[in-house]
């Protein structure tokens, strides 16, 4: 899994003077601070970045990353996704294409919790073929082939997904199998595991001294 955030200094950015530093996710407290200190961010004179650019390999996971996110919000996605099994991992990128959890980082982390909530159907990527499947393999008669040419299995199977709220990824056709979802992350403290955001040390003569 692919995840990595290109950051600049905010105050520089907006004046159009800006160095850019990539942050591979996950990350460390220690990379990230080497990264801030390539930026000039040193949490006193200037503390904001900004995020100019996002590259991964889950296809439409970035448009859904802020500007603006937070790197420990980051670092806690990163790492719930890397902790996903290979099929796990499928069913979060069908998942992320569907669209239905994806608005805000809270979302986007609390679906890795709840991937049970989702059915993927990894060999079905068309209305038709999806129509297809439900007339002839899953219900109850076997059909007539003299009825089958007539058969519009595309408008079938296309009413289908808009009834189910369903949807056609490059991964399959998922649908939300109306399994409770839980919302295990409340968006507002990243659990202490994940937390590496801080301020590079700042060097007085021979003491070293945090920044705030």
């Amino acid at each position: 899994m692919r995840l990595r955030a290109t950051i600049a200094n905010l105050s520089k950015y907006n004046s159009g003077s800006y160095r850019e530093v990539t942050l591979s996710f996950p990350t460390t407290t220690e990379q990230v601070q080497s990264a801030l200190r390539k930026i000039c961010i040193d949490g006193h004179l200037s503390k904001e970045i900004i995020i100019t650019g996002y590259d991964t390999d889950i296809p439409g996971l970035a448009q859904h990353l802020h500007e603006h996110a937070d790197l420990d919000e980051l670092n806690f996605l990163a790492s719930r996704i890397a902790s996903l099994t290979q099929d796990q991992l499928v069913i979060y990128a069908a998942a992320v294409q569907h669209g239905e959890y994806t608005g805000t980082m809270e979302d986007l982390i609390n679906l890795t919790y709840n991937l049970n909530c989702f059915t993927l159907y990894p060999s079905i990527d068309s209305a038709e073929e999806y129509g297809r499947i439900l007339i002839e393999d899953l219900e109850d008669y076997e059909l007539p082939e003299a009825i089958k040419p007539y058969i519009d299995y595309e408008a079938y199977g296309e009413d289908a997904k808009i009834n189910e709220g369903g949807e056609f990824t490059s991964f399959g056709y998922i649908v939300n199998n109306q399994s409770p979802f839980e919302n295990v992350y409340e968006g507002i403290t990243v659990p202490k595991a994940f937390q590496v955001f801080q301020y590079p040390f700042r060097v007085f003569g021979s003491r070293s001294e945090a920044s705030a």
